[in-house]
Parts: structure tokens; C-alpha cells; sequence
């Protein structure tokens, strides 16, 4: 799995938000990985990338795992995530946000 963060400019020194916080920004194991990006102290709250990957596990493909956590949130919390799984991968977001997935 891997993260990247744009950070937030206006968020206190020090703060630590959710990309490199195992479970939280992201999370990967035999089943697949996970990745999050969006409001980091709502992310880590709720160890969303680990409750995706969990759905992968236990079963759902990538793309309805996805939809489980961004379903999670009110609109207004901005949520995004990209997973894969052994047989697809999925990118769901509650608004536009880049991405990208190589081939």
C-alpha cells in the first residue's frame, strides 16, 4: 500500500494526520490494499482504510468496499479511496478528486 498527503496548511504544528498512520490512511494484507485521502482526523477516527480492507477480505470486491466507507460520511466531510483486491481495483470519493491507476 502506499500514501501520499497534500497536508493542510492551516492544521496545527506537529499534527500528525492520517497517511501514516497504519489502519487509518492506509492498510494492505493478502486480501489487497487500501489507501484514503480526504479529512485525516475523520479517517484515523474510524480506521477506515483497515474496515475497507476488512470488507475485501470477508468478501466484497474493491469497488463495493469503497462504496461502504465513503458511505460512512457526511457529504461534507471529504473522503476518498483507492483499493485493490486479487481479482479488480476501485477508486470512490463523495466528490471530484483526482486520481490515477496504472495499468
Amino acid at each position: 500500500a502506499t500514501s501520499s498527503t497534500g497536508g493542510a496548511s492551516w492544521m496545527l504544528l506537529g499534527r500528525v494526520g492520517d497517511s501514516p498512520l497504519p489502519g487509518c490512511g492506509y492498510w494492505a494484507g493478502p486480501a489487497g490494499a487500501v489507501t484514503a485521502t480526504g479529512l485525516g482526523e475523520e479517517i484515523a477516527r474510524r480506521l477506515l482504510c483497515r474496515a475497507v480492507y476488512d470488507w475485501i477480505a470477508a468478501g466484497d470486491s474493491p469497488e463495493q468496499a469503497c462504496r461502504k466507507g465513503v458511505a460512512l460520511y457526511p457529504k461534507e466531510i471529504p473522503i476518498g479511496l483507492l483499493a485493490v483486491g486479487k481479482e479488480s481495483r476501485a477508486y470512490c470519493a463523495n466528490r471530484d478528486m483526482a486520481v490515477a491507476v496504472g495499468e
